[in-house]
């Protein structure tokens, strides 16, 4: 909410990432997270333990974004998305014209020029539930690579 008792998108965007910002701090698959910009976040960036999860890339990071709408009623528009020296990947929830509905999965190794689309269906809208969600799919697929 704004000063005034009125809804605040940005406000309320930046205080979700704040809570995904803590709930990654939390996981162990991830060494450091920070928001950007300090000010008021948009996005923030984890960096993947890849010594932990034994996955050979020199550097991996998932950059997370929120927005909580234009109005407090809104669907929030998200995306968790994952990237390496071979590519990228992530879980997305906006509306794409690749896919029905909003929820997503989209990848490409670096070789590729375009994403590929699967439609992906997330349990919950709730930052700290999707976190969580995530970060099951991310591990067991980096582990199972």
């Amino acid at each position: 909410m704004g000063g005034d008792g009125s809804y605040d998108p940005a406000e309320t965007s930046h205080r979700a990432l704040r809570g995904i910002q803590r709930e990654l701090e939390r996981h162990p698959a991830v060494t450091t997270v920070r928001g950007f910009p300090s000010s008021e976040y948009t996005r923030v960036v984890a960096q993947i333990a890849i010594d932990r999860l034994d996955i050979d890339v020199d550097d991996a990071t998932l950059t997370v974004s929120w927005f909580a709408g234009e109005t407090s009623d809104s669907r929030p528009e998200f995306s968790f998305h994952y990237s390496d020296s071979t590519g990228d990947f992530g879980w997305h929830h906006h509306p794409q014209e690749h896919v029905e509905g909003w929820g997503h999965f989209q990848e490409r190794s670096r070789s590729e020029t375009a994403y590929s689309y699967e439609p992906y269906a997330f349990s919950a809208e709730n930052p700290t539930r999707v976190v969580w969600e995530v970060m099951s799919h991310l591990t067991s697929r980096l582990q199972s690579e």
